[in-house]
């Protein structure tokens, strides 16, 4: 009985881990990883936003923290594309459907499923990532969010 006890509270920490993960995640959605060119991996994902809440209409785009050739504390950072504006407050910068890339953007060599392209500007990678679709006429700049967010 004492084994039991000493270990309830890593049960607790890990079902508790799991929930939030669960009410925070992609609700409904399926889950897309994004390709570096060298393969699959899973620093870069994207999935549409949970019907259940009526954000069916946003993308929401996660980047395991730093990427290769970016710099910064290990983390997440979760990114959105809202062209309503929906999620006001809780972005950094507002969504821009056609946008300039900043002079010092570079490609991250992530690929979109349907061929968009990541790229980040050091000098406003804090607020903004770039998705540059392959035509190359269209560039939309999705505005990070304030704090990780995802509805129950």
């Amino acid at each position: 009985m004492s084994g039991f006890r000493s270990s309830w509270p890593i049960l607790c920490a890990l079902l508790g881990g799991t929930l939030v993960v669960a009410a925070c995640g992609s609700g409904d959605a399926e889950v897309t990883y994004w390709s570096n060119g060298a393969g699959q991996n899973r620093a870069v994902e994207s999935y549409a936003g949970a019907e259940h809440c009526g954000w069916q209409d946003l993308t929401f785009l996660h980047i395991a923290w730093p990427l290769p050739g970016q710099t910064g504390p290990a983390a997440s950072r979760q990114y959105v594309r809202d062209p309503a504006g929906r999620l006001g407050a809780e972005v950094r910068a507002a969504y821009a459907p056609r946008a300039d890339l900043p002079a010092d953007a570079r490609t991250t060599d992530y690929t979109g499923p349907d061929g968009q392209q990541l790229w980040l500007a050091p000098s406003d990678s804090d607020n903004l990532a770039y998705v540059v679709y392959p035509d190359s006429q269209r560039v939309e700049a999705w505005p990070r969010t304030t704090q990780t967010i995802g509805c129950d």
